[in-house]
Parts: C-alpha cells; sequence; structure tokens
C-alpha cells in the first residue's frame, strides 16, 4: 500500500545520508586494535548479519459487504412478533388496481403465504397488521402516485399494535422509506419469498405503570388480578393516504380516523392468581388506541387484599380511573403513574385499609 511504500522510502533516504556523512573526508574514524573477538564481517561467501528494522506498517479496513441484512431506515428496528398473527397485505403489479385483492399473510413460527407472485416483475406493496375479528379493508389508487388505503372494523382499545405496512426499496445503502416496489427475482427459489416491509404506528400507545404506596405496603399486600381498559365507542375506521417519494421520507401523508358505535372493553391485563404490586418497582402495562380517543378512556383495575399475615381480607375489589386526556397522536407513547393508596391518607380505619384506591398520579 501506498503509505507503507512512503514510509519505507523515508528510512532507506535517512540511512543513505547517515552512511555517506560517516564516509565523507571531513571525519575518519582511528581504526581498533584488533583483539581477536571481533564479529564476521559479511563477505561475497557470507550471508549479512541480522539486524533489527524499525518499521512500522498500516493497513486499510476492510469495506463490509451486505448479503441478506439491509440496514433499516433511521428509527425502524427488526420485528418478531411474540405470538401467533396475521397480516392483511396488496401486492399488485399494474393491471392488478382495476379490482385490488386483500392476501393474507400469517405468522406462527414462520411468515407463511398461499398466493403466488410472478419472478422479475415489479410489484407495489401495502398492507396492515394484524389483521383480526373483522378487520377488512379497501385499497384504491388516487393518482399515479398515491393511493388510499382505508381500513375497516378496528377494535378502539387494543392489546395489539395496529400498524401500516408499506414496501420498501432495498438500495445499497440499506431499506430506503417512502417506496412500495418489490421485485422477486428469477433467481429465488420457487418454494419461497424474501419481502422487505416497513411498519408505522396507525394508534397511540399507554403504558401503565402500578406500584403500591410506600407506607400502605407495610400494612397491607395487593394482588391485582385484572385490568379493564374501555372507551365509550364501539369501532374505528381509519383512512390512510399513502404516497410515493424518492427522499426515504414517510410515505404516509395522512390518516383520517372515524369512530361509531357505542362501548368498547379490552382486558389488559389478566392474572388468576393475582400480582403483588411492588413499593418500588412498577408492574408495567401496554394498551393501544385511537388517537382521536384520548379524552374517553377509563380503566378499571380488579385485585385482592392481603393482610400482614398473608390472609386474604377482601377479594375482587374494583377500582374504577376516568383516566385524564392523553392528548396522544398516532406512534406516540404516554406514560400513566398509578398508585394504590387508601382514601384517607391521615386518618387509616380497617374498612379504609381494605378498601384502598387507585390514584391516577400524572
Amino acid at each position: 500500500m501506498s503509505i507503507k511504500k512512503d514510509y519505507i522510502s523515508i528510512l532507506l533516504t535517512a540511512a543513505v545520508w547517515l552512511m555517506s556523512a560517516c564516509a565523507s573526508d571531513d571525519f575518519e574514524a582511528p581504526t581498533p586494535a584488533a583483539t581477536g573477538n571481533e564479529p564476521e564481517t559479511a563477505t561475497a561467501d557470507k550471508e549479512p548479519a541480522d539486524r533489527e528494522v524499525m518499521l512500522k506498517a498500516y493497513s486499510s479496513p476492510f469495506k463490509e459487504k451486505r448479503v441478506y441484512a439491509p440496514s433499516a431506515p433511521a428509527g425502524f428496528s427488526p420485528f418478531t412478533p411474540d405470538k401467533a398473527t396475521a397480516m392483511g397485505i396488496y401486492m399488485l403489479l399494474p393491471d392488478d388496481w382495476a379490482d385490488p385483492e386483500e392476501q393474507i399473510i400469517r405468522y406462527t413460527t414462520k411468515w407463511r403465504a398461499s398466493f403466488e407472485v410472478v419472478p422479475d416483475k415489479t410489484y407495489t406493496v401495502y398492507g396492515y397488521m394484524p389483521k383480526t375479528g373483522d378487520m377488512g379493508s379497501v385499497l384504491t389508487k388516487s393518482t399515479a402516485d398515491a393511493a388510499t388505503l382505508t381500513v375497516t372494523g378496528i377494535k378502539p382499545v387494543t392489546t395489539d399494535d395496529v400498524c401500516i405496512i408499506t414496501g420498501v426499496e432495498d438500495t445499497d445503502e440499506g431499506l430506503k422509506e417512502g417506496q412500495f416496489d418489490w421485485i422477486w427475482p428469477i433467481s429465488a427459489g420457487e418454494d419461497s419469498y424474501k419481502i422487505h416491509i416497513l411498519m408505522d404506528h396507525l394508534f397511540a400507545a399507554a403504558q401503565f405503570h402500578l406500584k403500591v404506596d410506600a407506607e400502605y405496603a407495610m400494612l397491607r399486600t395487593i394482588k391485582l388480578k385484572t385490568m379493564t381498559l374501555s372507551t365509550n365507542k364501539g369501532g374505528v375506521n381509519a383512512i390512510v393516504t399513502l404516497t410515493h417519494n424518492e427522499t426515504g421520507a414517510s410515505p404516509i401523508s395522512g390518516v383520517t380516523y372515524s369512530a361509531s358505535g357505542s362501548n368498547d372493553a379490552v382486558v389488559i391485563f389478566n392474572d388468576d392468581e393475582g400480582t403483588a404490586l411492588d413499593k418500588t418497582m412498577p408492574l408495567v402495562i401496554n394498551a393501544y388506541f385511537a388517537p382521536t380517543l384520548s379524552s374517553n378512556l377509563t380503566l378499571v383495575s380488579t385485585y385482592d387484599v392481603y393482610d400482614r399475615k398473608g390472609n386474604l381480607i377482601c377479594q375482587n375489589s374494583t377500582a374504577t380511573n376516568k383516566l385524564p386526556d392523553l392528548d396522544a397522536y398516532r406512534g406516540q407513547r404516554v406514560q400513566v403513574n398509578l398508585t394504590v393508596n387508601p382514601s384517607y391518607v391521615y386518618v387509616l380505619s380497617e374498612e379504609d385499609l381494605d378498601n384502598p384506591t387507585v390514584k391516577v398520579d400524572n
């Protein structure tokens, strides 16, 4: 490499200069008397003496070559489901836009699909996940670079992270957002497809942090059994505008929600035996909701109360909390802090000890 050659060249030049100086007529070293122990000098019949060389070497780094692990756009991370699930997906050729058909890809331990694709053809990819219950969709093309995906029958409160799916362009720099195109190469195996997709949140998230008051924890043990999140609407539809771009920006250019019906609830935590709450380490529970319902959420907690000796003294107590306006938008997670505490802080009766309330600290 050039840096090695330059460095060695400098050393050799310096060595030649020093040798020339020592051999000049301006200085003549006296010849020492022979002792009989002098080292052998090189002759035509002998090898030169071995000497240490003060050499520093530098190597260039390897350039990484990606095999099949493209980097995701900033903010995205690899996703693997933690339970069986399914996605509704559209993989369309230009002629398919006359009557787009939703397909299903299912996951148990691997993703599997039963629909066919044609090798070496460019498909556009859209979809949503998870596909559960009565959920369905309609896809329409609005302009050459834009489409509208309407997802219907979504539960307004859920334990599922509802997402919109888009295809991505696979470039040398990694996956590029803003694209919908996917090609199955001719060289691909006949029994598998390799598809890259991005998933972007359609709902907002609430993360509940539940603990027990420190002073109260010295007197009673609380075991949470169920927690239910409810709202005043029964279902949600979402109209998602998807726009192709070459800049790597999000292709989701707009979402409109419409809610209908009345009252829906989802159990977000369940433990028949009960989980004991701690005074310092909160129990963390996740839930998801349509952003337009941020101000219409109610939490109901069911728990058992035990005394200091471990005796069950109050079974299936309930506490209802109308949550404050979480003011959340899609893709935003709001932390809600909850503390189990008696309703009377200064004068604790036995009845109050056995029937604490759940307080929202936010």
